[in-house]
């Protein structure tokens, strides 16, 4: 693998802190939640329990244990939502619906989502206020058969429980790839370009971040958005196009986007990755606009973290990870199975 920070941004490694004494079996451990505080983590178990974490300079430590959250699970059918703001609740998804847990108020929040062979996989808020979520769906149906699986993105009112609009993915694609949401839009990748659409999921005419996209993918000499992640609540967002495929060995050009209500907009080449096998985004951060990337090579997976416009930070490789997220602004926590123990990345000052 190689990386190319783009012109004017700088590379430069960040050390972590591993702490051995994990407060859980590995081998129960179902869906890591975010939770948007610091030192703040939960953790779902195959013994149906929802663990509260808090982990800091002594280690890691269960907070509060609550079985009453989480039904009976099946590996495979949960997905955490990362949060888009600090708060003390923890929002997954499984198979049909959304479940979000208060751990102040001890209130459990569920929305049924979908139905008979509609399953959700993926999905994140459309703003800082967690009011609306957009929701990748998949149709099952034709999985038997060898059919193509049918995908769209809704969008749902967390108040009323009610559906506000839904869109179809133009060709399958795993879970929160080739769309994304935030700043108060849903974008959708279509060849050579993106679709925005409003909450409603009403399309936006000539949106910036369309016009952004097609210079990103010029630029990139690339003919499709691979990857896209929007910032929750600022004009931000980050795409990813891929130009080279050989067996699947690839090559990756990353753009940093940034618009103005206006219409203006700025896109900027921050870094090219080549000879990887897979990439991801994670998530922002709750606060601030570092940004969780994931570089899949060798049966390993990379870790690095997009900090503003000029910083990439490596943190490099880890091997069995069962899941990451943010720990409120600037820690950033890994959970690895090969070692049992929860890696924590603090970012430095002054980097967000």
């Amino acid at each position: 693998m190689i990386v190319s920070p783009g012109p004017e941004v700088e590379r430069r490694e960040l050390l972590a802190a591993a702490f051995h004494n994990y407060p859980l079996d590995d081998a129960l451990v179902a869906c890591v939640v975010p939770v948007g505080t610091p030192g703040g983590a939960a953790v779902i178990s195959y013994e149906n329990a929802l663990c509260s974490l808090h982990v800091d300079e002594h280690g890691a430590a269960i907070r509060e244990l609550v079985t009453d959250v989480v039904p009976a699970i099946a590996s495979g059918d949960l997905a955490p939502i990362h949060p888009a703001a600090p708060g003390r609740a923890c929002t997954y998804l499984q198979s049909r619906r959304m479940v979000r847990y208060d751990l102040d108020q001890r209130a459990t929040q569920q929305i049924r989502m979908v139905s008979g062979d509609n399953v959700v996989i993926a999905g994140i808020w459309l703003s800082g206020q967690e009011n609306r979520l957009a929701v990748q769906v998949e149709d099952t149906s034709r999985y038997d058969d060898g059919g193509l699986v049918l995908g769209r993105v809704e969008v749902f009112d967390r108040a009323s429980s009610r559906r506000l609009g839904a869109a179809p993915l133009p060709k399958a694609r795993t879970a929160g790839q080739g769309w994304a949401a935030g700043a108060g839009v849903v974008a959708i990748a279509e060849r050579g370009s993106l679709t925005v659409f409003g909450a409603d999921m009403s399309p936006i005419a000539d949106h910036p971040l369309t016009r952004a996209a097609r210079a990103a993918l010029a630029e990139a000499g690339a003919s499709d958005v691979y990857a896209l992640r929007i910032h929750p609540s600022l004009p931000v967002a980050m795409l990813a196009a891929g130009t080279a495929d050989m067996m699947g060995v690839r090559d990756f050009v990353l753009h940093r986007i940034t618009w103005t209500e206006t219409g203006a907009f700025e896109v900027r080449r921050f870094a090219k990755l080549h000879a990887v096998g897979d990439l991801a985004f994670g998530a922002h951060a709750p606060a601030g606009d570092a940004l969780d990337i994931r570089i899949s090579t060798g049966g390993v997976t990379w870790m690095m973290l997009a900090a503003g416009p000029r910083t990439l930070l490596d943190l490099g490789p880890s091997r069995g990870l069962q899941g990451a997220c943010w720990s409120g602004p600037s820690r950033f926590l890994a959970f690895e199975r090969a070692g049992a123990q929860i890696v924590v990345f603090t970012l430095p000052q002054g980097i967000a």
